[in-house]
């Protein structure tokens, strides 16, 4: 008997009428494969999506390697440093100054603290993701995240004052310089702890807080690939470590990196559990099956069927009902992952998850990881029926019908 002939066999046999509790234990197992297949793509779709929007937000305000100045003199020719790191490394893309520094903003009795951030050349895209549109271009206006401008009571076209420490043409003075800005854009980038924290600049109004000189305080680099960053870093900590203090992105931003690797241990604990429960449903199925299909196997024992044909035949019913749900769940997941990606129907509290709405990014590793899952122990579980199927005597069947 031929592969082809075993399925039309077993589709026969197994897929016909079926009696109500037959149909039930059969919808049970497909239901919870499928839930359990579902479950799994999702949740590993949500964490790669956390994952990579959370690189991808804090991209829009820290480069992917951040070098700080040790020293003040090596602060003066920030052109000089940016041609030669881009010379180093040819994953390096672009590299820009920036300074940065601690402020206080007081808008009608409001007062927060905050850091204002500048860079030159511009980095666009933050610019187009912020929808900040020209405000760059104005020289003189900040732009200033929802949250923080809420708090303050700023809308575009305000004015706040900042209290800098430590900055400006009279760095050597012990009080504070006080200047008043303009607000020129409010924007919001999804991600509460920046947005409510980071206060843009432009970088000709730091020059002229400084005395006419843009000082930077480190430098941005960006590479080709973001899983590149560790490499670059060690690179440049190995040559400049004693003048620029070298950093990743995720160490600007431990915490919220550290979060997304906590969630992610747990997740084989989650794939184990649900694999074994939508397992033994499976085998439910497979040895309800047999009962009720014992007639028709006793006639095909007599008839010839082989020991191998009939576990080919229950393997393939296995098989096919495991297929069968994991395909319900994958469309199910798929559904769910575009509804979520269009319309955001699930919001989240910043304050908490860092993101003010669910990401979800599934992938096709997620779908072949989860469909490798379900196949394998499919084939494991219906090693345990069949046996029993060829152990049981077919006449002893037949005589009690």
């Amino acid at each position: 008997m031929n592969f082809s002939q075993r399925i039309e066999l077993a589709r026969r046999i197994f897929g016909g009428h079926r009696t109500r509790f037959l149909s039930f234990t059969y919808a049970i197992a497909i239901g919870s494969v499928a839930l359990s297949s579902a479950a799994l793509l999702i949740a590993l779709a949500v964490l790669e999506g956390f994952e990579h929007e959370l690189e991808r937000k804090v991209g829009l305000f820290v480069a992917h390697v951040d070098a700080q100045f040790l020293r003040a003199d090596t602060r003066t020719s920030p052109s000089q440093w940016i041609q030669t790191l881009l010379g180093i490394n040819p994953a390096i893309e672009r590299v820009t100054a920036y300074t940065e520094f601690e402020a206080v903003l007081v808008h009608r009795g409001n007062v927060e603290a905050a850091i204002v951030h500048s860079d030159t050349p511009a980095v666009t895209e933050r610019i187009t993701a912020l929808h900040l549109g020209n405000w760059h271009r104005t020289g003189n206006t900040l732009a200033i995240g929802r949250p923080l401008a809420e708090r303050l009571g700023v809308r575009a076209g305000d004015s706040v004052v900042l209290l800098l420490a430590g900055y400006g043409a009279e760095r050597t003075s012990t009080l504070p310089t006080t200047v008043r800005m303009p607000v020129g854009a409010i924007y919001e980038s999804g991600m509460w702890q920046l947005d409510e924290s980071i206060v843009l600049a432009p970088w000709s109004l730091m020059s002229r807080l400084s005395g006419g000189m843009f000082m930077p305080t480190g430098l941005g680099i960006w590479s080709s690939d973001i899983h590149s960053s560790d490499a670059i870093a060690h690179q440049l900590d190995s040559l400049f470590g004693r003048t620029l203090y070298i950093r990743v992105y995720r160490d600007r931003f431990p915490a919220m990196f550290t979060w997304i690797a906590m969630q992610k241990r747990p997740i084989p604990i989650i794939i184990g559990i649900l694999s074994i429960v939508a397992a033994f449903n499976v085998l439910t199925l497979l040895f309800v099956a047999l009962v009720e299909r014992r007639n028709a196997i006793a006639i095909l024992r007599v008839l010839g069927l082989s020991r191998s044909d009939l576990i080919s035949m229950i393997a393939l019913y296995g098989i096919w009902s495991g297929v069968i749900g994991y395909g319900i769940g994958a469309i199910i997941a798929g559904m769910f992952s575009w509804a979520q990606h269009t319309f955001g129907l699930i919001r989240l509290d910043g304050t908490v998850y860092f993101l003010d709405r669910l990401p979800i990014e599934p992938h096709w590793q997620h779908a072949a990881l989860v469909a490798s899952i379900v196949v394998v122990l499919t084939v494991a579980v219906t090693t345990i029926p069949a046996y029993a199927a060829t152990r049981i005597s077919p006449l002893s069947i037949l005589r009690i019908k």
